[in-house]
């Protein structure tokens, strides 16, 4: 759910830490880590519940589609010549199911740079805050985008 009342070039939104979906999103990559997929054993090391997997926040696209970031963040980038870039996250602690994280998303780059090739690349780097019900960040996301140059011919 995205909130209606937020700074301009900011969006707000709910993201719910679902059992069933961060053992869904743990087993899609791969993990075989009891703590993010059995209860049992994450209770027993002292946590609430299972635990997200390090990347479960890039769910964020769900709440947050893409049409709605250019709409409400104004990167008008052209998605036929956009390269993900890189992706990185800074953790105060994994988030846990049960909770439901709020985010903020902003962007926080915005730069062009000369290509080897000829022409300038655009480079976006959106960052998004997740904090926990008690207003705690639990994590910061970025990700970056690259636009590459029109056709130099």
């Amino acid at each position: 759910m995205v909130s209606a009342e937020q700074p301009q070039g900011e969006i707000s939104f709910q993201l719910p830490v679902e059992r069933d979906k961060v053992q869904d999103f743990a087993l899609a990559i791969g993990e075989d880590n009891s703590v993010l997929l059995e209860p049992e054993a994450a209770i027993t090391l002292g946590f609430p519940d299972v635990l997200a997997p390090p990347t479960f926040t890039v769910t964020q696209i769900f709440a947050v589609p893409r049409e709605e970031r250019e709409t409400r963040l104004g990167a008008n980038l052209d998605y036929g010549r956009v390269l993900h870039g890189e992706q990185e996250f800074i953790y105060k602690r994994l988030p846990f199911a049960g909770e439901v994280l709020q985010g903020r998303m902003r962007i926080a780059k915005d730069f062009t740079k000369q290509g080897q090739r000829g022409g300038e690349m655009r480079f976006v780097t959106y960052e998004t805050t997740f904090t926990d019900a008690e207003g705690e960040e639990v994590l910061t996301a970025y990700y970056t985008l690259i636009e590459t140059a029109k056709d130099v011919g």
